[in-house]
């Protein structure tokens, strides 16, 4: 499972005080993601307020994805960050392997890093395609939400 941020991760931040549209080239690697390790995606980025799963499909659709958008993180309790929900939603549906696309470090709670940590200016760069691909398939330890 792929838990996506958009900004610094697929729409590369330029400018503080405007955000950006996807860009193709970060679009294309979370393709290459998605299809490397068959994984799907939850989105965790703050673009899934207000929208169902299907929106956000079609969102990512019109910017050239070609995975599936299985879910999005719960809005968290007041004082909640973002690896509060991720780690919510992992406690509600077992995943065989996950990893954190986003621009800001994200805890989870476990011993074990799952985050590719992006350049919030550049987004997703071909190295990061490998790592979370390796991230994808690792198995998990018990601490980070896999078996026993």
């Amino acid at each position: 499972m792929i838990f996506l941020d958009f900004d610094g991760v697929i729409a590369p931040i330029v400018r503080w005080d405007r955000y950006e549209d996807p860009d193709p080239a970060c679009v294309k690697r979370l393709n290459e993601i998605v299809a490397g390790a068959g994984a799907d995606v939850v989105v965790s980025s703050t673009h899934r307020h207000g929208k169902s799963v299907a929106e956000l499909q079609e969102l990512l659709a019109a910017a050239g994805f070609i995975g599936d958008v299985r879910d999005k993180t719960p809005a968290g309790a007041p004082g909640d960050d973002r690896g509060d929900e991720i780690a919510a939603w992992l406690a509600a549906h077992p995943v065989a392997g996950y990893v954190i696309l986003d621009d800001h470090v994200v805890d989870v709670g476990t011993p074990h890093t799952h985050l590719v940590l992006t350049q919030s200016a550049r987004g997703l760069q071909p190295g990061d395609v490998a790592l979370a691909i390796d991230l994808l398939r690792r198995p998990l330890h018990a601490a980070d939400g896999g078996p026993s």
